[in-house]
């Protein structure tokens, strides 16, 4: 991602803490193509002007709303651990945290489960595989892949892990609170461990 952020970084943080989560907001309820400038400065009470000067434009404050909410994840994303379940219950739980600290961005969340605006903004993909491998790499950094029986590789682990947190969030998040949608999230993979690992494993 490259975006100039000088303006944006002379912001103090509860300011820019405002303006995050409006863009969060707006965009999470709206989707990209149907959330103006406008919207988002309405929102965090800021002029539109002023948004331009941060970001440049629209799309690259999409941009870096996508790069902030994977690298605010994964700076506190536990590390050092060698069990698959415990880092990613960690990552998940980091995500819950993430979100009290940002309310708004549960309802981005929905929205990037969903995948309804990655058609629609140039780069996207490439700033969400960025975002996911640097996430992905700091989850695993340490895990013992070993513990997994035969047919349960990294790539096959990874897509399991996917679809339970971005199937929850989409299919669960208007039929319960945020916490217990990352709760069910941690159930399914419990559910998943005596399965995935072998036998002498399971602590």
């Amino acid at each position: 991602m490259n975006i100039d952020l000088t303006s944006w970084n002379k912001v103090r943080e509860e300011k820019q803490k405002i303006v995050i989560n409006a863009g969060f907001l707006c965009f999470g309820q709206n989707g990209y193509k149907k959330t103006s400038v406008q919207d988002i400065a309405t929102a965090a009470n800021i002029s539109k002007a002023s948004l331009f000067q941060y970001f440049g434009s629209k799309k690259d404050m999409y941009l870096f709303l996508y790069d902030f909410a994977g690298r605010e994840i994964d700076r506190r994303v536990p590390e050092g651990l060698n069990d698959y379940f415990d880092c990613a219950e960690g990552y998940i739980r980091t995500m819950a945290v993430v979100s009290r600290d940002y309310p708004n961005l549960f309802d981005f969340l929905i929205l990037q489960a969903q995948r309804r605006d990655f058609s629609e903004i140039e780069e996207l993909l490439n700033t969400a595989n960025d975002v996911c491998q640097t996430n992905l790499d700091t989850i695993y950094a340490h895990v013992d892949w070993n513990k997994f029986r035969d047919g349960f590789d990294k790539e096959v682990v990874t897509n399991l892990f996917n679809w339970i947190t971005s199937g929850c969030i989409s299919e669960l998040s208007g039929q319960m609170p945020q916490e217990d949608v990352y709760a069910e999230m941690i159930r399914y993979l419990r559910l998943l461990k005596p399965v995935m690992y072998k036998p002498d494993c399971i602590g």
